[in-house]
């Protein structure tokens, strides 16, 4: 049987004076006030019991009901029933259904944080709450940096397989779209690789960006799509083109060391541009050719 939580939220605190509010601003507040401290924090005239990993809550139906999801889930149950909520993305954490479910009484913004700000946005997403979502987006994207780049470019679903966008999505192991909010994480992490960091590079001096290593290993690990896509994107600071070329050769050089053994086989070209206007870099893949065997014919 699931534990009950025993952390409650604190009551709410925050001073309402009915003398400083107009008549039915001082109301909204204090109804609210009351609905989050009694209904939430004290679960008081609770008609249904929410049973989620190890936290079990005594909530209302009619609070419940102002999430989508939630309200097709209770629909059809009776007062007093219990829901058990269980969840296929295994990015949504117990906190973040807490945080999620107290939104509900009362504004929880304050409570997402750079640690569990992947975990709010995909439970508020799941249960419709686009305010608290907005907010959870805000703090996952201001969080990319060199040392997570490739850890966001997994959660987001970047693969290697292209579509029409040069980027693939549902890689192996993700299952979750967060729809918009998933859209924009993939250009704020294109964003990151082609403005963010390049500008971080240049403003400390230490050689040029093509040569410095702190780009280098941020592309290395890119799956091809996205790195080919950055290489010949001319969003990308490095103008000079035998630079951009040469910076290519080593990633490549480094990208085929860290795969090992690998069916496919990357290059890069320096050539004319269709137009005929100056050069261009412009990244390959294709599949290794196996030798045919030779048979010694006696006879």
């Amino acid at each position: 049987m699931s534990a009950t939580r025993t952390d409650s939220p604190t009551p709410s605190t925050v001073p309402t004076s009915a003398h400083t509010l107009e008549p039915k601003t001082a109301f909204a507040s204090s109804l609210q006030e009351y609905i989050f401290n009694s209904g939430f924090c004290g679960q008081q005239f609770a008609d249904i019991q929410v049973v989620f990993f190890n936290t079990s809550l005594k909530l209302h139906r009619l609070i419940l009901a102002r999430s989508p999801y939630l309200a097709h889930l209770i629909i059809t149950l009776m007062p007093g029933s219990t829901l058990q909520l269980a969840f296929t993305d295994e990015n949504i954490t117990e906190e973040a259904v807490y945080i999620t479910l107290q939104h509900l009484y009362n504004p929880s913004l304050e409570h997402v944080t750079a640690k569990n700000a992947r975990a709010v946005l995909a439970a508020a997403h799941l249960f419709g709450e686009p305010d608290l979502a907005d907010v959870a987006y805000s703090c996952v994207s201001s969080a990319i940096s060199a040392s997570n780049i490739s850890e966001y470019i997994e959660w987001v679903g970047i693969s290697s397989a292209p579509n029409g966008n040069g980027f693939a999505f549902g890689s192996a192991g993700y299952e979750s779209d967060y729809g918009d909010y998933s859209a924009r994480l993939r250009r704020d992490v294109l964003d990151f690789l082609l403005r963010t960091l390049p500008e971080q590079i240049k403003a400390a001096p230490q050689g040029t960006l093509a040569t410095d290593p702190r780009l280098l290993a941020a592309y290395v690990p890119l799956p091809f799509e996205l790195f080919k896509q950055c290489v010949e994107s001319p969003d990308l600071p490095i103008s000079f083109m035998q630079d951009r070329f040469a910076f290519a050769k080593r990633a490549i050089a480094a990208r085929k060391k860290a795969a090992g053994v690998s069916q496919f086989e990357e290059s890069v070209v320096l050539a004319l541009k269709d137009d005929g206007d100056g050069m261009a870099v412009h990244v390959t893949r294709k599949p290794k050719r196996s030798r045919a065997a030779l048979w010694k014919v006696e006879g």
